[in-house]
């Protein structure tokens, strides 16, 4: 159990021992107050009404006596005015005896009785005193003293004595009650002797066992403890006490002496070392200030670097979203080409099929002037058999003479006929042959067309074909320009970040040339205080 336990528990009985002498002695106070007040504000006042009671009844038993032994009429009304007063007294008292009696409390029931006896008795004296007035009103003065010493003075004698049991009952009940004071009084002094006894008893123990466990604890007298502690505070290491308690406290601070003296021996030496390395830090700090400004001022200058190949970047993707557009439109520009090409080979193909309809169809105008020309040929010979037949009408209307000449007339007109017909038909082979050597040459030429409409066919579909080659190579050059773009753009971000990062490293370049200010400034710091430390150390005698 720790001393503080000891304290406590100790302590702790002394003061239930103290608290028990207060419940009792408050409890035994409580009850001789009871007591006392039963005895001296309620047996006492009882006893007082009673005495009353007693008074009243005797000197009204004298002043009926004298009453009517009395001859003077005035004696007698003041001896009735003295009985009517002793009356009134006794009725005084009966209200405060009541007063009191109404309490079940503060009466008992041996009190009842006996104050139900005195109230029979009452009656029955009062009976008696009434007679006597009206025996000494109707002046029947012998009879009233006969009836005085016959009745009324043993009624009243009565009267007193159960007024008597009543006060001597009284009596007994306060003797009782200070007897009962008297017996509790007693044993309260009895008890707080044995608990007095018992406190001085348990606090020797307690003294005696913490004194011992407290030498036990320090080891000897706490003075020879609080000088070595000075000692040690002081710096005098070299202390140290005999004590015969290996477990007590001025043993563990032997033990802690000589703990400190090694350990102040290797602060000692550590301090040494702390001086010798902190000197070499700080001029290790110095020279990485020297670095991290170098640093400081490549970083710098990489920083700017970054920020022009930044703007160039910027530069190049601007250019290269410009290609962009320029290549969308040539796209554009190339396939509206293609479609033009399209529609001119359609075009073309169109005007071949044309010109072989029309090659066609003059080949069929060839044929039919040779039918033309048989035809002309037939009509010819028909014309030279006519011209042949008129000639013969001619000569044969000659022959007739008059007879004939109607019929040569119509001789020379069939004759002119053929002429004509020959003419014409002259004409019209003559313009045949044109039409035929006409259509030949339109058959030559509507066949070269026909080639030369292949031929650029055959080239608006390699046009085509090259413009589709050519949009198929915007469309990549396209494609390129939107990768080169979407390059440019995500190396100027990343050139971004990296300049974001040079600045990074230039505030970290410049936190760290100001950490390396604070680590020389600590340096110093730090031999200042292993110098401290070291004359601190000094200090103590080991």
């Amino acid at each position: 159990m720790t001393i503080a336990n000891r304290l406590y528990a100790g302590f702790a009985f002394i003061i239930l021992l103290l608290i028990a002498t207060t419940i009792i002695g408050t409890w035994q106070v409580d009850e001789i107050n009871k007591t006392l007040t039963r005895v001296n504000e309620v047996g006492s006042e009882k006893q007082r009404y009673a005495i009353n009671f007693r008074g009243s009844v005797h000197d009204r038993a004298i002043a009926l006596r004298d009453l009517v032994l009395t001859e003077s009429p005035a004696e007698r009304d003041e001896f009735r005015a003295l009985v009517a007063e002793l009356k009134k007294n006794y009725a005084d008292a009966e209200r405060g005896m009541a007063q009191i009696t109404s309490n079940p409390d503060l009466v008992t029931s041996k009190e009842k009785q006996l104050l139900e006896r005195i109230e029979d008795i009452q009656q029955q004296a009062l009976a008696t005193s009434v007679e006597v007035e009206q025996l000494l009103a109707s002046d029947q003065r012998q009879r009233a003293q006969d009836y005085v010493l016959r009745e009324l003075s043993p009624a009243y004698a009565e009267w007193l004595n159960r007024i008597n049991d009543f006060i001597d009952y009284e009596e007994k009940n306060i003797a009782a009650g200070v007897d009962d004071v008297l017996e509790r009084s007693n044993g309260f002094t009895m008890v707080m002797w044995l608990v007095t006894v018992l406190a001085i008893g348990a606090g020797a123990v307690v003294s005696y066992l913490i004194v011992r466990r407290l030498t036990h604890t320090i080891g000897g007298e706490p003075e020879d403890a609080v000088t070595m502690l000075e000692r040690i505070a002081d710096g005098d290491l070299t202390v140290e006490t005999n004590s015969k308690y290996q477990d007590s406290m001025m043993a563990q601070v032997n033990r802690m002496v000589r703990q400190l003296q090694r350990l102040v021996k290797e602060v000692s030496d550590s301090s040494e070392q702390l001086l010798n390395s902190s000197n070499e830090l700080s001029e290790t700090a110095g020279n990485n200030s020297q670095l991290v400004i170098r640093q400081q001022d490549e970083t710098t200058q990489g920083a700017a670097a970054i920020n022009q190949m930044s703007q160039t970047v910027s530069e190049v993707a601007r250019h290269t979203n410009e290609a962009a557009e320029l290549a969308d439109e040539t796209d554009r520009e190339t396939q509206s080409g293609g479609e033009e090409v399209e529609s001119t080979i359609r075009s073309i193909e169109s005007l071949a099929h044309e010109v072989e309809n029309a090659a066609t169809v003059i080949g069929h105008l060839s044929d039919n002037t040779e039918e033309i020309t048989k035809v002309l040929e037939v009509i010819e010979g028909i014309a030279d058999q006519t011209n042949l037949l008129a000639l013969n009408a001619a000569i044969e209307a000659a022959r007739a003479g008059e007879h004939g000449r109607g019929f040569s007339v119509v001789a020379d007109e069939v004759r002119a006929l053929a002429n004509r017909t020959q003419e014409s038909t002259k004409s019209i082979q003559s313009l045949i042959e044109t039409m035929k050597g006409s259509a030949g040459e339109a058959v030559s030429v509507m066949e070269r067309g026909k080639t030369q409409a292949s031929t650029s066919v055959e080239q608006a579909r390699r046009a085509g074909h090259s413009l589709q080659t050519v949009n198929d190579a915007v469309k990549r050059m396209t494609d390129m320009n939107a990768q080169i773009a979407t390059a440019a753009e995500e190396q100027s971000s990343v050139a971004d970040e990296i300049n974001q990062n040079f600045h990074g490293i230039t505030e970290a370049t410049e936190q760290s040339a100001a950490g390396s200010e604070q680590v020389s400034e600590a340096s110093r710091e730090l031999n200042d205080l292993a110098k401290h430390l070291s004359e601190r150390v000094r200090r103590f005698r080991v």
